[in-house]
């Protein structure tokens, strides 16, 4: 970062973040704050009875549609893709998702249409859903990555990606027990 920022000083991100921490937490909360946006939009766009298809579309949508907002070559999904599989660093992860308000209700509403299901199995979809929904956005995003820098076209738009994740999710969560 120093060295990309034209900065002798190797120590210019502990001056400006304190620490690695304090780093990731200044990108999350940089790009949550128009996700949360995104996703008010999404919650003001729900129908009176919103089924499990909807409140997928509520979790998947504001991320999509973030990410091709901010045009090509982007980085935050394989940002977040790591930051969630290290143990280290997962729990800033999660307490920023904690403090969104637009997201509890989304998890709240989503929760609520999904079937009857015993904890254990409801534990493990909870995992799959995360899984797939930050390594997923992370392929797509390498993948448009690649198809600018090395003319390698298995690229999904974005638009596209998003219609897969919610396709494959509404069937993770209604497949039977």
């Amino acid at each position: 970062i120093s060295k990309f920022a034209g900065q002798g000083n190797n120590y210019a991100v502990g001056h400006h973040f304190g620490n690695k921490n304090g780093l990731i937490e200044a990108i999350l909360s940089r790009h949550n704050e128009p996700i949360d946006r995104l996703r008010e939009r999404q919650l003001a766009a729900l129908g009176p009875d919103p089924v499990l298809r909807d409140w997928v579309r509520c979790l998947v949508a504001p991320q999509t549609d973030y990410l091709e907002q901010l045009g090509a070559p982007t980085h935050f999904a394989r940002f977040a893709a790591q930051v969630s599989t290290d143990p280290a660093t997962t729990l800033l992860l999660y307490e920023k998702m904690a403090t969104s308000a637009p997201l509890i209700r989304i998890l709240t509403g989503f929760f609520s249409a999904v079937p009857p299901i015993p904890e254990p199995v409801l534990d493990a979809r909870n995992d799959m859903t995360r899984h797939l929904i930050t390594q997923s956005l992370a392929d797509n995003e390498r993948a448009l990555a690649d198809a600018l820098t090395e003319g390698i076209s298995c690229a999904t738009p974005w638009a596209q990606q998003r219609e897969i994740t919610i396709d494959a999710l509404v069937g993770l969560w209604q497949a039977p027990v």
